[in-house]
Parts: C-alpha cells; structure tokens; sequence
C-alpha cells in the first residue's frame, strides 16, 4: 500500500514538475501576448475616436441624415450613426489583428488562422459600407442638381425626375456595395440594367413630350429677338407696354399694372404691333 501512495506520490511530482517547466516556459510568450491584446485594446480605442471625430469634422452624419440610409439604419434597430458604425468596424479590426498576432506569439496557429478568416472579411464590409454612405450622398446631390436645373427650364416634373435619378444612382450603388462583399451580381446587374434603360427611355420620352410647348417657344423666341428689340412698346392682343426683357420661352412686357410674360407662340398666332 505504502509503495502504490509512493508511486502516485511521485507521478504528482512529476506531472506537476513538468507543468512548472512548461509554464515558465510559455509564461515571456503569454505576458506579451496579454501586453499585446492590453496595447491592441488601447490603439483600437484610439483609432475609434479618431474615426468619429474625423468624420464629425466633416459632418458626415449631418449629410447622412438627410439620404435614406439614415431612416435605413433606424428601421432595422440601429441607433449608431455611420460614423459610429464605421468607428465600430475599424475599432473591431484592430482588434481582430491584435488577436491573431497575440495567438502567433503564442503558437496558437489554428486559432489566429480561424481569426484572419473573419478579419479578412471586415475591410470589405468597410468598403461596402464607404460605397453606399457616399453613394447616397452622390445620389441626392444629383437628385438636388437635376430638380433646380429643371425647375428654371419651366418643363414641370422636376421632382418626379430628380428621384427617378436618385433611384438609378441608388440601384448601382447597391450593387457595387454587394458586390464588394464578394457576392457575384453579373447577371443580376445585367438584367438591372436592362431595366433601367427602359426606365430612362421612358421618362425620356415623357420629358420630351411634356416639354414640347417649352422647347417651341424656346425656339420661337430665338426668331422673335431678331423683330423686336429690348426697349421698344410693342401692343399684342390685351397687353401694350414696353418689352422689358426675354426669357427663355417668352418675351417680358412691362405695364402700367405690372409685368406680362407673353409666351413666344402668342407672336405667331396673333398680330402685334411695334410702336415706334
């Protein structure tokens, strides 16, 4: 009996003899590792409220709150904003890195290789998050260039246009997005593309024919500056006074009671007179 404790006696020793041996062994990679992870936290930290701040700077959560992405982002639970959601991505990064370099020093070879896996995909949830917060921008500055332009044209539908636009640019950001994340959209966008040519030759048409009486007078003006010049009064059908100045489609005529715009058509539809 007395030799079987010994025995066990013995194994402990040496079981825990080699444990010993194996920790001071390990114990300069672990405390690095553990100072690595501490330092990692912090520089993650760091580059966080560097991110936000940066982004503050550029009011970039001011400019996204006026695109879809805002209203997006709430509806589905998230309360952060894109820089805060950017920040989180960047903050997790580094972390992930800092992980996988803290498991090499430790010869955890299948754990940091686990860890790259999910890294590697974090830059291009970065890039696709990018592509559709700038994307969104782009798409209401041109949905916001397209209904002022228009609207100084006099061709109606400015609204209707300028988020047509928005919709097209917002489809093709979408899809650069998705596919940034890997995923292979070719003959999706194909048949997006079939389709919004067709959208485009419509609203095109529609443009075209609701402009027509616009692009008339447009012309018709061009001919009428040539007959009646700035300053001189001029009588046509109820209004007499003094042409003031033209327009795109019409000819300014100042009265007594105020000004009329008369419509370039009017001079080839009825008789004027020119008053010297």
């Amino acid at each position: 009996m007395e030799t079987i404790l010994q025995q066990i006696n013995s194994a402990l020793v040496s079981a825990l003899g080699r444990a010993y041996e194996k920790i001071i062994e390990i114990l300069p990679e672990a405390l690095l590792a553990i100072f690595i992870v501490i330092a990692g936290f912090i520089v993650a930290s760091i580059f966080y409220r560097l991110c936000v701040k940066v982004l503050a700077f550029f009011a970039v959560d001011k400019l996204v709150a006026k695109t879809p992405l805002d209203r997006m982002l709430k509806g589905i639970g998230i309360t952060k904003s894109a820089s805060g959601i950017l920040g989180l991505l960047i903050f997790w990064l580094t972390i992930l890195l800092t992980l996988i370099f803290a498991s090499e020093v430790v010869h955890l070879t299948q754990v940091s290789n686990a860890l790259a896996v999910v890294t590697g995909y974090i830059p291009q949830v970065i890039a696709a998050f990018l592509i559709i917060v700038f994307g969104m921008l782009l798409a209401k500055f041109l949905q916001t260039v397209v209904v002022q332009s228009l609207s100084k044209t006099g061709i109606g539908y400015e609204r209707s246009i300028g988020r047509s636009v928005q919709i097209v640019v917002l489809v093709f950001v979408f899809l650069a997005a998705i596919e940034q994340l890997g995923l292979n959209l070719s003959f999706v966008t194909t048949n997006v593309l079939i389709v919004v040519a067709a959208i485009l030759l419509i609203v095109g048409l529609s443009i075209v024919l609701g402009a027509r009486t616009v692009i008339e007078n447009a012309l018709l003006c061009q001919n009428i500056k040539h007959q009646i010049k700035v300053g001189q009064k001029i009588s046509i059908g109820d209004v007499s006074g003094k042409v003031k100045e033209f327009t795109l489609a019409g000819v300014v005529i100042e009265m007594e009671r105020g000004d009329a715009v008369v419509p370039a058509t009017m001079f080839f539809k009825s008789t004027y007179t020119i008053k010297c």
